[in-house]
Parts: structure tokens; sequence; C-alpha cells
């Protein structure tokens, strides 16, 4: 056997050297049809769930806040949903946001029709016109953002709830002003500048935009080990992405098929060049600083002052339920 066909990553030698287990668990995951999911189909495909023993469906809702339900009767166990959503599912349901998947700051975008926008400012045309967006997701959160970066009061925005498709193309066709979008999906409206113009995202707003990898509060008090092998795997997927950018890309291709998705090597290329995905290191560093739970807080505050939430949820406490899983799936590459 020549020496390059022994050579292993070194999760995957860590996993192997004492992990023995009777047989795959059977997890459904819950994602959406765009790429920030990737990660979730790449630990599937290449092979890091059944490294750890666990047999995966991923079932593609069209929002987080869609999912959310359906993870509370149990139709799945483990997956991810934007900020909102996950903020939401630990206030009314205990689901567990055990760690940052990637960061959204540069991704999530506010585009304005160059024909409401005019000689104006962003303020301005906020102030008159139709705003398409999802409501309570990271796009509703930099909507809210934006506004008050800009100065304009919630109050003062005429929001229509969108869906992302429904949103893009009412931007198109004019019936509404301005919108939120996200990569790869609005890369025709993003490249056509003597339109469209993007005004704010994140890093204009100052918020930070996270995407949690979520496991329910049932799977990991039923089975926490697998709950840690899960998340190990997907983390293996971002750490894939960082080290592989090209075959990234190549890979999204097969992903975009699987998930639904139209898209080109160059729509694949911006979307991830767009989206921070986080290692398992970096993951536990913000959950044990706090800096997790510090960017879910000041995601709620943006929410409370919108009026979309009554008052801040007691994020402070998942941090004790969330970094032991991290630590769990740490462990296992260790082992």
């Amino acid at each position: 056997m020549k020496i390059k066909n022994m050579i292993l990553t070194t999760a995957s030698c860590a996993l192997m050297a004492g992990a023995v287990w009777a047989q795959p668990v059977q997890l459904n995951l819950n994602s959406q049809p765009n790429e920030t999911g990737f990660p979730l189909w790449l630990a599937d495909h290449l092979g890091y769930f059944a490294d750890n023993d666990l047999e995966v469906e991923i079932t593609y809702f069209p929002n987080g806040g869609a999912a959310l339900a359906s993870g509370v009767s149990g139709d799945w166990q483990a997956g991810w949903t934007g900020g909102p959503p996950a903020i939401s599912g630990w206030d009314k349901f205990k689901l567990i946001s055990v760690g940052t998947m990637l960061k959204e700051d540069r991704n999530i975008k506010l585009i304005m029709r160059n024909d409401v926008l005019g000689d104006g400012t962003p303020a301005d045309a906020l102030r008159n016109t139709r705003i398409g967006t999802v409501p309570n997701s990271t796009w509703s959160q930099l909507l809210y953002a934006c506004a008050d970066h800009f100065g304009v009061a919630q109050g003062e925005l005429e929001i229509v709830p969108l869906d992302p498709p429904v949103t893009r193309q009412s931007l198109l066709n004019g019936e509404i002003g301005a919108g939120t979008t996200a990569a790869s999906a609005d890369f025709d409206i993003v490249m056509d500048k003597e339109n469209y113009t993007v005004v704010c995202d994140g890093q204009v707003a100052g918020t930070s935009i996270i995407v949690p990898l979520i496991v329910t509060s049932r799977f990991w008090g039923d089975d926490p080990d697998a709950a840690a092998r899960f998340v190990e795997a997907v983390y293996r997927g971002n750490e894939y992405t960082r080290e592989h950018p090209q075959e990234t890309v190549e890979l999204a291709l097969e992903f975009f098929k699987d998930a639904g998705i139209e898209g080109t090597p160059e729509t694949a290329a911006y979307a991830f060049g767009l989206r921070d995905f986080q290692t398992l290191d970096e993951a536990i560093a913000d959950m044990e600083s706090g800096a997790t739970i510090d960017t879910l807080i000041a995601s709620a505050e943006v929410l409370v002052a919108a009026g979309a939430y009554d008052e801040v949820p007691d994020l402070p406490a998942m941090q004790d339920s969330a970094l032991p899983v991290l630590q769990a799936a740490k462990a296992l590459r260790q082992e």
C-alpha cells in the first residue's frame, strides 16, 4: 500500500481510534435550500456522518421559522436556523444553539431599486417605500439594524412579509422598492448596478449576524453521544470548506442539484466568499467567552426594539446547555 493511501484527517483518526458504536443512529436534520446548509450536505456527502455512525436525512424548509414547530414535534433532531428563529426556539421550546455554524455579516444585504433611491438618501427611501423581508429571520434583523443605522425608526417602515424568492421577484417587478437578500440567489440583482444598489449589510449596520447550529433538548438528553457526533461531523464539514475553497465550489454544484438551487461556478464562488464558516475550536471559544450569547442577545434587542419580541429571552441560561455539547464533540477528536 502506498503511503498516500494511508493518510487520514486528524479528526478521522481520532474518531476511529476509540469509537465503537453498536449500530448507526438515524437522524432527521433540518436545513434550508441555500448555501448556508452546505456543511450538513457536505458532512453527509464526504462520509463524515457515516464515520460517526450516523445515518441522516435532510429536510429543506423555506426558512428557519417554518422549521421550529416541526422540530418541537420531533420531526427533526438537529440542524440549523438563523439567529432570530434560534432565539425563539430557545425561548419557547428550549432548542439549543450549540454554537455558531457561520457568520453572515457580509452576506445578508438590504438592496434598493435605483428608481426609488434616486438622488436622495437611503433614509428617505426607507421612509417612503415598501420593503420586503422574511419575518423573524436574520433578514428582518438586518433590516431593523440598517434602519437604526440610517436613523429611521422601525415604526416608519412599511414592511411587506415575503419569502426570499418573492422578495427578489417583487424587487425586480417594482412591487417593492427595497428588500433584504442573500447570496447566491441575489447575484444577478447585486451585479445589476444600473438598477439596484446594496445600501447596507451587517458590517455597515454594525450588527453581527450568526447562524447557530441547533440540537433539540430531547436529542441531547436522550442520546448525548450521538448529538456530539453530529456536531463534530458538521464542524468537520465547515473546516473542509475553509481548507479546500476550490473543491468546495466544485462540490457546491452537486449540492445545488440536491437542494434544488440554480447555480453556476461563478455564483457558488460568490456565495461562499460571503459566508464565514466556523471551526469547532472557534465555536467553542465564542461560546466559552460568551461572544455567541452576546450576539444572540444583541439580535434579540434589535427585534424587541422593532416590536417583534416583548422582551429579550433568558439567553445566558442557554450557555450551560450549549457548551457541554461542543466540548463533547471536541472530546471525540481527542480519544
